[in-house]
This record gives C-alpha cells, structure tokens and sequence, in this order.
C-alpha cells in the first residue's frame, strides 16, 4: 500500500487534533479530575497518532540506525495502546457518577492490564514477544501481537458496561457521545487487525474525542456546573416550548427545596453541602424517567419537569422521592439528613398560563409545603 494513503487519517487526525488540543487546554476547568482526565486522553492519543505516523514512515527505510529508533517507537506504540482505553473507563465513570475524584489505588485490579502490556511491550524487541524490528528494519508481529488490543477491548467493555448500566443517569444527549467513543474505535480496531495497512484506529478515537468534546461544550452552556442538572435558563425555554405546542401533552412540574441546607454548610462546610446538593440530585434521577429531568433552578432550589397526564402520577413520584430519601438517610455515614419541602401542579391548558405565572404558582406551592411540613418527608395534597 502507498505509504501516503496509509497515513493520511493521521495526518489530517494530528493537524485536527492539535487544532482542537490548544482549545481544549484552554477551556477546561483543569480543577475537575474528569476535565484533566479528558485532556490526556487528548494528548495521548495525538502522541499516538503522531508515533505511529512515524513508525509507518521509518519503516522498510534501509537505514540501519534507524532499527533502535523504530524499536522504541513502537514500544511507545504499544505501551499507550490500553492506557487511553483504560483512561476513558475512568472518564465514563466520573462523567456519569458525578466523581471529583477517581480513587485510583482502589481500581488496582483494573490497572493490572496496562501494567503487565508495558513490561511486554519493553521487552518485546528484545524476546519478540508483541513485535519486533527486523535486521532489514522491517516491523514485524510477534506471536503476543495482539495483547494490546484485547486489553484495549477490555477497558472498551468495562466502558460500555458501565454506560449502558447507569444510562438512567445519563440524558439522551449524554449517552450517545459516551457510547460513540467506544464503538468508532471498536470497529476501526476490528478493520486494522484484520486487514494489516490501513491506519484507523487512533484517528477514529480522534474524532471520537473532538465530538465528546463539542458535547461537553454545549453541556457547560446548558447543564450546571455542580449537580449535572440542567441549567435555569434551559428549563425556562423548554418550558415556555411546551405551553406554546400546537398539539399539547399533559405536563407538570414541582419545585423541591432542600431544607435546612444553610445548616449543612454552616456546620459542615461549602464542601459538604455540595455533596449534598449532588446527591439529591443523583437520587431523583435514578427515580425520573426518560423524558423527565431535573433543573437546578438556583442555590439548593430544584425543579423537576414531569411528563405525566395526571396528578396521582405527580404524587406517586414525589412519594418514591421521598422514600428514596428515607433510604439514603438510613444508610448514609453523614452526620445529617436529606429533607426537602415540595410543591406541584399539573399544567392545565384549559386555563392557561404564561411561563412565568406558572412557575411563580408552583413555586408558592413548594413555599407553603415547607411552612407547613418544614422537615416532614411527606408533601401535602394541594387541593
């Protein structure tokens, strides 16, 4: 195969890559573990693609200095190879459990893989063992080839596994992106494997990358910071969407506050309460369905947007809240509790209202719930 058709994905993956990595750099808040995580798989896969673009051009050249140099290239080429696979495990994790961050001394099982594939990969141009450099500086497979690549599937599994478990965590928009990078590779690997020439596994991760990237940019417009929750501004334009439809569907939402939250930061610290603020949120969306979303509405002031036709339905998940509290309460090793005041109302369109009526409506609702109950785990009908 022409050397040029064989990495010319890479080339146009590194000139992207590079491109994108400055941008990347500088947008992300490196203060989130799941932020630094993303940027080195980043730069490790355009180290790769860089490394193997090189490997392809020093090859069969008929330079015997270049053996040594080759060698090593490719020991890097087959070092990193499950180290940016299992990285995105840990990036899918954090990404969907909210993490700040990723106890790896914890997961050293999972680090097994990488650590025995890098001594094979040192070693290999001495044994043979996954590749070798021929005295006519020819690269050649040894009879371990493929270790780096049923590692790489491994960390790949782990990926979807964890995904596609937890996708009730996860929005519509979410899953997909996460998904994406693992099945692009997936197959682009398959390709490279069993057709020797063609250069596609690391570009396709490359574009994979650049298209989670695009989403987690898009995320930080709309979703916040925090909680995961969507944003104030997001919500209010979905909702005011919802009221003008020509052809409406029931709805409702209610305004949950969490009581006694300045306690929790006053006592325990900032910290704490935004642990506690993401852990409500995390157990209300186990709870939510598909459709259906959290917004955090502003402080420790949520608002769920229900696709329900009834108010029994709204009462029945609020219900489920509730007790989903209770159990957290129960459980947790916190030296405080998780309560929340509620109010809901069911949208009518035979007597309509503007957003802004109806959010002040339901929100007066939630206020009069937390006079009445204040720290009662129990919501009270609104005739």
């Amino acid at each position: 195969m022409n050397l040029f058709l064989r990495i010319d994905n890479n080339i146009i993956a590194i000139v992207v890559s590079i491109i994108f990595l400055k941008n990347i750099t500088n947008s992300l808040d490196k203060k989130e573990t799941k932020n630094r995580v993303f940027v080195a798989i980043f730069t490790l896969n355009t180290i790769q693609l860089i490394d193997e673009t090189l490997t392809c051009i020093i090859n069969r050249q008929p330079y015997t200095w270049l053996i040594p140099i080759s060698a090593i290239l490719h020991v890097f080429l087959y070092t990193l190879a499950p180290i940016i696979t299992y990285m995105w495990y840990v990036f899918a994790n954090l990404w969907i459990n909210k993490k700040t961050n990723y106890k790896w001394k914890n997961n050293i099982f999972l680090l097994l893989p990488v650590i025995i594939n890098t001594f094979l990969a040192i070693l290999s141009p001495i044994l043979k063992l996954e590749f070798y450099i021929d005295n006519s500086n020819i690269y050649q497979r040894g009879f371990l080839f493929f270790v780096p690549s049923v590692m790489s599937y491994f960390y790949l599994f782990c990926g979807f596994i964890i995904i596609y478990t937890n996708k009730n965590k996860l929005t519509k928009i979410e899953f997909l992106p996460l998904l994406l990078f693992g099945v692009f590779p997936s197959i682009a690997s398959l390709i490279q494997i069993m057709f020797y020439g063609p250069l596609l596994m690391w570009s396709s991760i490359a574009f994979s990358l650049i298209i989670l990237y695009l989403y987690i940019q898009q995320q930080m417009i709309h979703i916040d910071h925090l909680t995961g929750a969507w944003t104030r501004e997001k919500f209010y334009n979905y909702l005011n969407y919802r009221i003008k439809q020509k052809k409406p569907k029931n709805f409702s939402i209610a305004f949950i506050d969490l009581n006694d939250f300045k306690k929790i930061n006053d006592t325990f610290g900032h910290n704490e309460g935004d642990h506690a603020l993401i852990n409500v949120v995390l157990i209300i969306k186990d709870i939510l369905k598909k459709d259906d979303f959290i917004t955090r509405y502003g402080g420790d002031e949520f608002v769920l947007f229900l696709n329900v036709d009834s108010k029994q339905e709204v009462e029945e998940l609020i219900t489920k809240i509730y007790d989903a509290l209770a159990n957290y309460n129960n459980n947790s090793n916190v030296d405080y509790e998780l309560n929340l005041s509620c109010g809901y109302e069911l949208y009518d369109f035979s007597k309509p209202m503007t957003a802004d009526e109806y959010i002040d409506y339901v929100d007066k609702l939630m206020y009069r719930d937390k006079n009445i109950r204040k720290l009662k785990n129990k919501v009270l009908p609104i005739d």
